[in-house]
């Protein structure tokens, strides 16, 4: 796990999804580092940890730890997006000590949030298969496409810029981390599940009410088990929301730190 760094203030750590990588949060970093200390993170196995061995949710969670620890960290907010909601909760349920308040955001991780896709993807032989197939050769092909099935609705800049670094998935091993944590989600998202309502710190569950990864009923689920949780919904938001809706997911962490 490596973290790219901006601003002074309180400690705010971001976590992107499956894949992802730092840069999908710099919309965010650049609004949150005028008061507040942010560390984007690549997760082990992608962006500037592309060489790190991928873990599951557990794994991240202590990747999180050692990390916070390495720059003198005692607490953070921790914000995690789809897969890495699930390692934020994994975190917040295992070193609860360590946080200061929780956002997930469009945040998988706990059973309700699999599909039929996600267990054909565990399968041996075809898993693999379909993956390398996705990575390699369709969603590079059909990049704009593959973005607007999340219910997402990005500026034509963004929309490029984005295309454009699902296009690179091509020539990267980015389909074996990504079948690796598929598989440490089906094995761990019961477990995450059964321990929501141990979450002790201070949950907002955002949620776009595009969204066609996580359906906001999932979302409305989570914030339902975890004690206290608040909802902030984005009308019109999609699954993309730190590149589609930036401002409004910015003002949802600066809440939640209050």
């Amino acid at each position: 796990m490596r973290a790219h760094i901006a601003g002074d203030g309180p400690a705010v750590v971001l976590l992107h999804g499956q894949p992802g990588s730092h840069r999908d949060w710099r919309r965010v970093t650049t609004r949150l580092s005028r008061t507040h200390r942010v560390f984007a993170v690549d997760r082990s196995g992608y962006g500037d940890a592309a060489r790190e061995e991928p873990g599951g949710f557990a794994a991240n969670a202590d990747d999180l730890v050692r990390l916070l620890d390495e720059h003198g960290i005692d607490r953070a907010t921790v914000v995690g997006h789809s897969w890495g909601g699930g390692a934020a909760l994994s975190f917040a349920q295992r070193h609860p000590e360590r946080v200061a308040a929780l956002v997930l955001v469009a945040a998988a991780g706990t059973s309700d949030a699999l599909s039929v896709g996600d267990a054909f993807l565990g399968l041996p032989v075809v898993g693999p298969l379909v993956a390398l197939g996705m990575f390699r050769y369709v969603a590079p092909r059909f990049a704009r496409t593959w973005l607007r099935l999340s219910g997402s609705r990005l500026s034509p800049a963004h929309s490029a810029e984005s295309a454009a670094e699902v296009r690179a998935w091509r020539g990267r091993p980015m389909w074996r981390t990504f079948l690796a944590e598929q598989r440490a989600m089906l094995r761990e998202a019961a477990g995450v599940a059964e321990h929501l309502g141990d979450v002790t710190a201070p949950t907002t569950v955002v949620i776009g009410d595009r969204d066609r990864v996580v359906r906001p009923r999932v979302g409305e689920s989570l914030a339902a088990a975890i004690p206290g949780a608040h909802v902030r919904h984005v009308p019109g938001g999609g699954h993309l929301l730190p590149l589609e809706h930036p401002d409004a997911l910015a003002e949802a962490i600066r809440a939640a730190l209050r």
